[in-house]
């Protein structure tokens, strides 16, 4: 930073105040990573995104092919979804509610084993001890116990 802020200053100089800052705003990196603008999406991007998002892949793995952050793929995400592109987001609360319904579903077909369980309702195995103790089962030895 201390080469732009030298810069600046020489700019200032040259030309002033408003000048330097308008000078300053180009050399800065344009996309910042919450942003929420789509102006630095190319359309294969976007395309790509929503396919990706659309087939289940995961942010990292988003974020990994198409170059751009965690946050500005939040931020796409969620001006896709404005706009009707996208289903909006089911929140975590939400989520965490249907595997706790599909846990209770699955204990009472009969299914203990922890790791079965975790499997079919897509969470770790220390999830489902959080979801056994909400809903008042006890787990032992990897078994849940009616």
């Amino acid at each position: 930073m201390t080469n732009y802020a030298t810069d600046f200053c020489v700019e200032e100089r040259k030309r002033g105040f408003d000048e330097a800052c308008k000078w300053m705003q180009k050399k800065l990196k344009p996309e910042t990573a919450g942003g929420e603008s789509d102006h630095f999406w190319s359309e294969p991007q976007t395309k790509a995104l929503i396919t990706m998002l659309s087939d289940g892949y995961g942010i990292d793995e988003i974020s990994a092919t198409l170059g751009k952050t965690r946050q500005q793929i939040y931020a796409k995400r969620r001006l896709l979804a404005r706009d009707g592109i996208l289903d909006k987001p089911v929140p975590p609360s939400e989520i965490k509610n249907l595997r706790k319904g599909k846990f209770v579903l699955l204990v009472e077909q009969g299914e203990s084993d922890v790791r079965v369980i975790a499997d079919e309702i897509g969470c770790s195995g220390t999830a489902v001890y959080g979801y056994a103790k909400e809903v008042g089962y006890e787990i032992k030895s990897g078994r849940v116990m009616i």
